[in-house]
C-alpha cells in the first residue's frame, strides 16, 4: 500500500468540515494545534440510532507531531450494554492507517489495515453530565482514552486525554468552551509530549 494513501483521504475529509457540518454529514469534529503537535478528528453517524441500539460510526482521523504523522480512515459497529441513565456502549470495527516518518532513523513509513475496539460511558454526574471514550487499534499499538465533564450551569466543561502511538505518547488537559453559537466550543490547554509541556487551541463541533 501507498503509505501516503489514507493521510490523502484522512485530510480531504478534514478539509470538507465546514461544509459538511453544514449538511448535517458530521456529528463530531475536532482540531487542535500547538508549537508541536496538531490533530483532528472528525466522526459521522451511519443512518439513524436510538439508546437501544446506537448508529455505526464511521471516522476520519490525522495526527502530526514533529517526527512523524499518523492518519486513519475507519467504521465501528457499536452496541448498547446498558440503558440510561448511565449508559455503556462498546463497539468493534476495522480501519485503514498510516504512518509517515519525519525523522532520520527510527521506524520506517508504513501503511495498513487494522482492527479496532472501543467502549464509551456516559450519563449525569453531580452538577453537569460526563462522558468517556477508550478506543485501540491492532496499527501500531496505538490507543486513546479521553474524557469530559460539562456542567449543567456553567459555558464550560473540563478535558482529558492520553493519546499512545509506538513512536509518539502525549497527555492533554484543558477546558471546552461555548463560543455561542450552538454546538461548537473552543478549545484551550496544554499538553505534555516528548518531556515537553506545550499550550494548545482548538475548536469542537458536537451534534451528539
Amino acid at each position: 500500500m501507498n503509505p501516503f494513501t489514507f493521510r490523502r483521504l484522512a485530510l480531504t475529509a478534514l478539509a470538507c468540515l465546514p461544509v459538511a457540518a453544514h449538511a448535517g454529514v458530521v456529528d463530531y469534529a475536532q482540531v487542535d494545534t500547538s508549537s508541536s503537535a496538531t490533530t483532528a478528528v472528525v466522526v459521522g453517524a451511519v443512518g439513524s440510532g436510538d439508546a437501544a441500539q446506537p448508529a455505526p460510526l464511521v471516522s476520519a482521523t490525522f495526527a502530526r507531531w514533529n517526527t512523524g504523522e499518523a492518519a486513519s480512515l475507519g467504521y465501528t459497529h457499536r452496541w448498547s450494554l446498558t440503558g440510561d441513565p448511565h449508559r455503556w456502549i462498546v463497539g468493534v470495527g476495522v480501519g485503514a492507517n498510516s504512518f509517515h516518518n519525519r525523522s532520520t532513523g527510527g521506524d520506517p513509513s508504513d501503511a495498513a489495515l487494522s482492527a479496532r475496539v472501543q467502549s464509551e460511558w456516559l450519563g449525569p454526574a453531580p452538577g453537569g453530565n460526563y462522558y468517556a471514550l477508550a478506543q485501540a487499534s491492532s496499527f501500531r499499538g496505538s490507543w486513546l482514552a479521553a474524557a469530559q465533564y460539562s456542567p449543567t450551569a456553567l459555558p464550560i466543561g473540563a478535558e482529558w486525554s492520553r493519546y499512545h502511538e509506538r513512536n509518539y505518547q502525549a497527555t492533554s488537559l484543558g477546558a471546552r468552551i461555548s463560543v455561542g453559537v450552538p454546538r461548537w466550543f473552543l478549545r484551550i490547554g496544554a499538553t505534555r509530549a516528548q518531556g515537553e509541556t506545550q499550550p494548545y487551541i482548538g475548536i469542537v463541533y458536537n451534534a451528539f
